[in-house]
């Protein structure tokens, strides 16, 4: 069961979903922890603040506060006339990370979707996944079809399915 808190600065239906935070916190908690032990041995407050610094740049990159690359769902629906690839992707994820560098190096038009900012994203992506929040999630959406169709989430995967339209034999139709 996931408990959904909504601060008071939230816009309508935007919570606070407290498992997504643990992650920034621990990194916080941690850094705060070295921070001290350094003060402790004596090295004095600017390698703690550096050490404090990292920690901080470390936890906002993986909080849900990053706000890189998001589409809506909904928008990239509406506005797709043709095939387009979305790829559903969360803030912490070392391999959502990875995946959007190496398609950035590699041009290819992609549509990145963060599913926790995005409710129907993050329902579909538990539906494809079976419950699961894995990510990322890569899939095709073309308006001739009834619902997206599951792609390899991997360059070659992409590529592929933006050159034919639709991969051949690897692909997967969604739930």
């Amino acid at each position: 069961m996931v408990v959904r808190v909504t601060h008071p600065f939230a816009r309508a239906g935007r919570e606070i979903v407290p498992g997504h935070w643990f992650g920034p916190v621990a990194v916080v908690a941690v850094g705060c922890a070295l921070a001290w032990i350094i003060v402790g041995f004596g090295h004095g407050a600017a390698p703690a603040l550096l050490v404090l610094a990292l920690t901080t740049v470390v936890a906002l990159w993986n909080s849900p506060l990053r706000m890189t690359g998001h589409e809506p769902l909904q928008s990239v629906r509406s506005a797709c006339t043709e095939h387009a690839v979305v790829v559903l992707w969360r803030p912490g994820c070392p391999y959502s990370s990875a995946l959007r560098r190496r398609a950035a190096r590699e041009g290819l038009e992609v549509h990145w979707v963060n599913i926790w900012r995005d409710e129907d994203a993050y329902e579909l992506c538990r539906s494809i996944n079976m419950g699961s929040e894995e990510t990322p999630t890569a899939m095709l959406l073309d308006p001739a079809l009834s619902g997206p169709v599951v792609i390899p989430a991997s360059v070659p995967g992409i590529r592929e399915a933006t050159a034919a339209g639709l991969p051949r034999g690897r692909a997967r139709r969604a739930i």
